[in-house]
């Protein structure tokens, strides 16, 4: 199931910039806007228009565009080699001002939602290596050639923030991938500048640990200071622009097993209960029905993911009988629990 920080597919709430940075590198590689735009239901011009907003399924879309239609294997690694802060607006400032490497490690995690992520990461500390890792929020599958370059584009935007912001290049020591060798495997090391371990089981970018003392070449505290107000706002804004239903996903999702009745979740939010079915109603949904959702998509990652018994897996989602979590599973999916397993 989608990770509940990350917004649903279809919610158009994202500046367009690495869409259109895409289609743009796509123009280069003789592929036309109108077939690199395919099923996005956008034209290049759109772009102009300030108040465009894109959904993940539309960036989404230009990358498996980009997949089959690029003469070059490589276009992803490619594509994020080619960023520029610049690119990401005041986010980007944020992390160009940062007074230490530190600094602008905590501020890309907090502020990343602004940058319309289609990659989970991470930053971890290893005594004398330090690593970016990263995972599949939208359950793309990790084996998926869509997964491969979403990836590889992320692979390549770390490495083009890094050089941004430090000042300098960054060489990192290794790149663990969980998929097999891609016929354009040899271009990894190439364009990465290290050794890339194909099938490792993890899927992580690695640093000696040293550069984190490095001061940015642009570092000014006092200019973090008034970006890092602005992220704060932005930031608010587009919360509040993913829509109520989207919101109680993510709350149905904070406290697996914990399933808060909707009067609980208006009084969180300081709403009448009333209030917040009008406001699902307005999306097209209602209380009960996002509550299965939410408990149905759960239930199939536990079947499919785990070796749990119907019975655990019915505590864990609030039922109090495993036959009552048979009798809904069989209404929101037509099969029995068993049946979802088998399949996998």
């Amino acid at each position: 199931m989608r990770h509940p920080d990350f917004p649903l597919l279809d919610e158009r709430i994202h500046r367009p910039h690495k869409l259109q940075a895409l289609v743009d590198i796509l123009l280069g590689l003789g592929v036309p806007a109108e077939a690199a735009l395919a099923g996005t239901g956008l034209q290049r011009a759109d772009f102009q228009r300030a108040e465009l907003r894109v959904s993940a399924q539309q960036l989404l879309s230009v990358c498996a565009n980009a997949l089959h239609l690029s003469p070059q294997a490589d276009v992803a690694l490619r594509a994020g080699l080619a960023a520029r802060i610049t690119q990401f607006g005041l986010y980007g400032y944020a992390l160009l001002s940062s007074p230490t490497a530190r600094e602008a490690v905590a501020m890309a995690m907090k502020y990343r939602a602004l940058t319309a992520p289609l990659v989970g990461m991470d930053f971890a500390e290893r005594g004398t290596l330090v690593a970016w890792r990263f995972s599949d929020p939208y359950r793309l599958g990790e084996g998926s050639p869509l997964y491969r370059f979403v990836l590889e584009w992320q692979l390549g935007t770390q490495l083009a923030l890094h050089r941004d912001v430090l000042g300098t290049p960054l060489q990192p020591r290794v790149v663990c991938l969980p998929y097999p060798a891609p016929a354009h495997a040899d271009r990894y090391a190439e364009l990465l500048g290290c050794p890339a371990e194909f099938d490792s089981g993890r899927c992580e970018l690695r640093f000696d640990a040293s550069w984190l003392e490095h001061v940015p070449a642009q570092g000014n505290p006092a200019t973090a200071l008034v970006a890092r107000e602005t992220c704060e706002r932005l930031l608010a804004e587009f919360q509040q622009a993913r829509g109520v239903t989207s919101r109680l996903i993510a709350l149905l999702l904070q406290e697996p097993g914990r399933f808060p009745g909707i009067e609980e979740v208006a009084a969180e939010w300081q709403i009448s209960s009333r209030t917040l079915r009008r406001q699902l109603t307005e999306e097209g949904n209602a209380f009960q029905q996002v509550l299965d959702k939410v408990r149905c998509q759960l239930a199939l990652d536990y079947l499919r993911h785990t070796q749990l018994s119907n019975d655990e897996i019915a505590a864990t989602l609030g039922y109090s009988e495993a036959a009552n979590f048979r009798a809904a599973f069989k209404r929101w999916t037509g099969m029995a629990p068993s049946e979802a397993r088998r399949k996998g």
